[in-house]
């Protein structure tokens, strides 16, 4: 890279829940000269790709280059007004100019730096109302009797894995695999029903 001026580009999708499609960002920073691809949540400090890109930047910058950190919306770069604040100043410090395609945004000047904490704030709003609306959701389903997580299985497959378990010689494995349960899942039944202990003692008894 010889030129004086570089893009660097930074894309970023959840490896839970992907608000936008990694081929839409690729494609919108294709003209980067160099693109750094992050599979971490918004609110995971630990963005190693990050890392990368802002000293690659860093490094442009100390060395004489005009440079520009691409991405293509802004909470793609973090959703913590806090954290945003702490970039845009680091851009500052290195005179990167930071751009954000899909609100058009650059902060070259202090109006463009001051929308982008605008920005920040209401991404990160509505970051923590979508906790709150879950953590809600999670205890009116409780309140009204839903039962949360895995489904219990039935008495009928219970007593069948006890029945398998107390009077045969198929192992716990085996045992799981042909109920189609995990064997954790048994572990529970066998707990469930103070049984947990019951073959290895009959182990011992036949040492």
């Amino acid at each position: 890279m010889s030129q004086k001026t570089i893009n660097i580009g930074y894309a970023r999708v959840s490896t839970h829940k992907q608000d936008l499609g990694l081929k839409v960002q690729i494609e919108a920073l294709k003209h980067c000269d160099k693109l750094f691809i992050e599979k971490e949540s918004g609110a995971n400090n630990t963005r190693p790709e990050l890392t990368k890109a802002l000293k690659l930047a860093s490094d442009f910058s100390k060395d004489g280059k005009q440079v520009t950190f691409t991405i293509y919306k802004l909470d793609r770069l973090t959703r913590s007004m806090f954290k945003l604040l702490e970039l845009i100043e680091q851009f500052n410090e290195y005179h990167i100019q930071l751009v954000s395609l899909h609100e058009k945004l650059e902060t070259d000047s202090l109006i463009g730096r001051l929308l982008c904490v605008i920005l920040g704030f209401v991404a990160e709003n509505e970051l923590e109302n979508l906790r709150f609306r879950t953590k809600e959701g999670l205890r009116k389903a409780k309140e009204n009797g839903v039962r949360l997580g895995a489904k219990r299985i039935s008495k009928e497959k219970e007593e069948r894995i006890l029945n398998k378990y107390l009077h045969s010689n198929i192992s716990i494995r085996n045992i799981a695999k042909a109920e189609q349960i995990s064997t954790s899942t048994l572990y529970k039944v066998l707990e469930r029903n103070k049984v947990a202990n019951n073959r290895q003692k009959k182990t011992e008894n036949h040492c």
